[in-house]
């Protein structure tokens, strides 16, 4: 007698699909890393920054539920996106250490958000709820995200200071159009000796600054920058970590071609103006603004090109926009700007490398 049992068909994954990433839990990950970045920034903040994390990840996990609640399936709750979004606004936010003598000496400078508490927790909330409703959830709705809305938010809320900021008398002190220096006099401050004081909350005001100092400052620890970057070698030794861990599902392409256009760009500043050309590419590429947005900020999924050759002309074109920024508009945090532009030009850039169907011209 036959069996008429009816037989099990068994699926089973391609050979070639080997991939276990998942959204949720390469979102896992970043947060992961991205907490790693918050504790590093506890050393210059202390207890500042990581309350500024903490504010930012709730406001945009209530968001996120609340919208969730509102929207339906047009919104569904994404709890783990939501919590690696607030950390990005809270680690892209400004701090400065009160007792810096930048805080003292150059208070006549424009500020473009508050630097302190409790102010500083209030406008991270104001940009963690505009982010997550205005630029996460609703530009989802319109099919594709064309923006980061991190740094969207952030441009959004200092929008009505923007203006003050980019005038060039607010940046005669400190500018990027002319020579960069190590060396100066009491009368004269170098350019290096201005950001030293601005960064490592020492009394570097005037004259020169060691260049072994400088860089300690730039690429070890800050105490006047991003919170995120206030560690250029964290950001550094903890992104490749991730890339490797994520490897395949992050787009690193976009990363390496910012910092090698960066550094491009930083000869070609020095062939024009000259100076120290070690203080103009270490300054370019280890500022916190630029670390951080080019390995946490710059490789954003939704809003950066699909085609590999289209991932490199992002990361080029973002890194020539921001030191034009920098440099003519002596806006150092400029990046986000850049960004926010760049992400513009990404429906262009996903028809850059598409590969042909094969047989047709």
């Amino acid at each position: 007698m036959k069996d008429e049992s009816p037989t099990k068909l068994v699926v089973e994954l391609a050979p070639h699909v080997t991939g276990r990433m998942t959204k949720n839990l390469l979102m896992k990950y970043t947060f992961i890393a991205l907490c790693i970045l918050a504790a590093v920034s506890f050393i210059s903040f202390g207890f500042d920054s990581i309350i500024i994390s903490a504010i930012s990840v709730l406001v945009a996990i209530a968001c996120d539920y609340l919208l969730s609640l509102i929207m339906g399936k047009k919104g569904p709750l994404n709890t783990m996106s939501a919590a690696v979004f607030g950390l990005i606004v809270a680690l892209s936010y400004t701090l400065a250490t009160p007792s810096s003598p930048f805080m003292s000496i150059y208070a006549g400078m424009p500020e473009l958000l508050p630097m302190e508490a409790p102010m500083a927790y209030v406008d991270v909330a104001i940009i963690a709820a505009i982010g997550m409703v205005v630029f996460k959830k609703l530009q989802g709705l319109l099919g594709r995200k064309y923006v980061n809305p991190a740094a969207t938010a952030k441009l959004v809320v200092f929008l009505p200071f923007l203006k003050t900021v980019l005038e060039p008398s607010a940046h005669e002190m400190v500018s990027l159009a002319g020579p960069v220096l190590f060396s100066g006099t009491p009368d004269l401050p170098s350019f290096g000796s201005l950001v030293q004081s601005c960064l490592a909350n020492v009394g570097y005001a005037t004259g020169s600054v060691s260049p072994a100092d400088f860089f300690k400052t730039l690429i070890l620890l800050k105490y006047h920058t991003w919170i995120g970057g206030a560690s250029s070698i964290a950001v550094i030794v903890v992104g490749l970590g991730l890339f490797v861990l994520c490897r395949g599902y992050i787009k690193w392409r976009i990363t390496l071609a910012y910092l090698v256009t960066t550094v491009v760009m930083a000869l070609i500043m020095t062939g024009i103006y000259g100076g120290d050309v070690s203080l103009r590419v270490g300054f370019a590429l280890f500022i916190g603004s630029s670390i951080f947005l080019a390995f946490f900020m710059a490789t954003d999924p939704a809003t950066t090109p699909l085609t590999s050759l289209g991932q490199i002309i992002f990361g080029s074109g973002l890194a020539i926009v921001t030191m034009i920024i920098q440099v003519y508009m002596g806006f150092f945090g400029g990046s986000i700007l850049a960004l926010v532009i760049m992400n513009l030009t990404v429906p262009l850039l996903d028809q850059v490398g598409v590969h042909k169907p094969f047989g047709r011209r």
